[in-house]
């Protein structure tokens, strides 16, 4: 007899998992620069890229959307998740376009460092994450680790590095501090909400003692 297989808890939390780690890998391996071309050029080049842009953007949206909305948690928690993810990507697309058409410009180190790719995708997914997951406030701490993908992304465009290399280690970057970030989240909310429990426990006691 086949067993009966039920997408329960369990199964949604790991879909939703497989879909957030799947959706920060399509954020920071798309290449979107297609998308500026396009306006530069105002259609005159002959290539459909910046429309398969424009699909993989939706794509990758509407991924980070629908693994939020199946993750086994209260509605507030996968509402402030989804408005995380689409407000973050919305704002970094228009910022983008602005920029590339000339709208934007200074500071140009301020612009260069707010809509670098590798620091969007930590903050939408990891962010998204810790909400969805309803870790303890003091767990957001871990989000300062967005901040060093656009550092290093500098210091590699100075020092000349190749395109690859720029490639290979703003994605090994973002597999890192997505997946250590995560743990060193949830360590940290063991560690609070443990002690918080055994602080409100000799609360107890105390007043179960004096009464």
């Amino acid at each position: 007899m086949i067993p009966e297989v039920r997408f329960d808890r369990n199964a949604r939390y790991g879909a939703a998992m497989v879909g957030v780690m799947f959706a920060a890998f399509l954020n920071i391996a798309t290449d979107f620069s297609a998308f500026i071309q396009a306006a530069n050029y105002a259609g005159a080049l002959g290539t459909d890229v910046p429309a398969v842009d424009f699909v993989q953007f939706v794509v990758l949206l509407g991924l980070y959307i629908a693994s939020f909305i199946l993750m086994p948690a209260s509605g507030a928690r996968r509402l402030g998740a989804v408005t995380l993810a689409s407000v973050v990507l919305l704002l970094w697309a228009t910022v983008g376009i602005e920029r590339g058409i000339g709208n934007i410009t200074e500071p140009i180190a301020f612009w260069t460092f707010v809509v670098n790719q590798g620091m969007i995708t930590l903050v939408v997914a990891l962010g998204g994450w810790l909400i969805v997951r309803g870790r303890h406030p003091l767990c957001f701490v871990v989000l300062l680790l967005a901040l060093i993908p656009p550092i290093v992304s500098r210091i590699l465009v100075d020092v000349s590095a190749t395109s690859g290399a720029y490639t290979l280690v703003t994605e090994a970057m973002v597999v890192v501090f997505g997946l250590g970030g995560a743990w060193l989240a949830a360590l940290i909310d063991h560690l609070v909400r443990g002690r918080s429990k055994v602080a409100t426990t000799d609360a107890e006691d105390g007043v179960a003692v004096e009464a």
